[in-house]
């Protein structure tokens, strides 16, 4: 049988009575069935006992968050860019007040599609966590400030024209698509939405920021979770020398071997040491056996930064 990382031993896992319409997981974080549509449904109450995490592409989050949570002094502050409906958020503030009690911590969390960022609000209720303490941030993470045209759809019919609970893959739209003809298709959220003639994908314009801006008024940041859907590379490129400066440990989900490429040249020369390193669609062998991997991931610790 395989060891868990150690650092799982720091943690209580969850035992308890589920509520229906509601997931839970290792921490006992809560999430709503029609978040994540057709994975966790389950219409009536029950018990459960969890032990640990099981062994899959989302392990090494989990290890890259607790380590971070363990390790943290005086304070913690986390971010997660793309974050859906931010639930790598609220786990931080679960294991952040399970280890250490009485920690300050803040949370910042970045989401471009705005159905999911309205849920992001909600996910914080559902547990516990007051979202004005923290920042709760309606942007797509770019390499450039201002209003972006993000994705939110694919053609009608096909296998991207989904609910968002079924589809966490959106993502800035494309040149071809942003700088050529489009039809306007109503409004989604509240926000015009364009139907592109080349492709017939579906995309609205959403703010923008970047990893730097987020990191002003920040002296220190325990870690940063990046799921940006391709602007992985381009969002850490700009913003390395701030990252150097206040970040201890990324955790970066990647979606491009070239991307990956980019990150390992420009990170190992910046002097992030890496520790976790498995490419996207890949079944590699880990510590902790031969995982199939849909995103890539990328670990790295920032060894000025203890």
């Amino acid at each position: 049988m395989l060891s868990h990382h150690p650092v799982l031993s720091c943690f209580k896992p969850f035992s308890g009575e589920v509520p229906a319409d509601y997931h839970f997981d290792f921490l006992g974080t809560r999430i709503r069935h029609q978040f994540v549509t057709g994975f966790y449904q389950r219409p009536d109450a029950r018990r459960v006992e969890y032990t640990t995490p099981i062994f899959d592409e989302e392990y090494f989050e989990w290890v890259d968050l607790l380590e971070s949570v363990v390790a943290a002094k005086g304070s913690y502050t986390m971010m997660e860019l793309g974050a859906g409906f931010g639930r790598w958020s609220v786990r931080a503030a679960y294991a952040v007040e399970q280890y250490h009690n009485k920690l300050p911590y803040h949370l910042i969390a970045a989401e471009a599609e705005p159905l999911k960022f309205s849920w992001m609000r909600l996910h914080f209720s559902d547990n516990g966590i007051d979202a004005d303490r923290h920042s709760l941030v309606h942007a797509a993470v770019s390499d450039a400030p201002g209003s972006v045209p993000f994705y939110i759809g694919g053609p009608a019919g096909g296998p991207f024209d989904k609910d968002p609970g079924e589809w966490y893959g959106q993502s800035l739209t494309k040149d071809y698509d942003a700088d050529g003809d489009f039809d306007e298709d109503g409004k989604y959220c509240g926000f015009p939405v364009r139907l592109h003639r080349k492709t017939g994908w579906r995309s609205i314009c959403v703010p923008g920021v970047t990893l730097a801006g987020l990191l002003k008024g920040h002296d220190r940041v325990d870690l940063i979770d990046l799921d940006l859907e391709g602007q992985e590379l381009p969002s850490i490129r700009s913003a390395v020398k701030k990252l150097n400066a206040k970040v201890k440990r990324l955790h970066i989900g990647t979606h491009g071997r070239e991307i990956e490429a980019g990150l390992r040249e420009v990170l190992s020369r910046h002097g992030w040491r890496s520790v976790a390193d498995y490419p996207v669609f890949s079944t590699s062998e880990t510590p902790w056996g031969t995982i199939s991997f849909q995103d890539g991931v990328q670990s790295w610790v920032n060894p000025r930064l203890p």
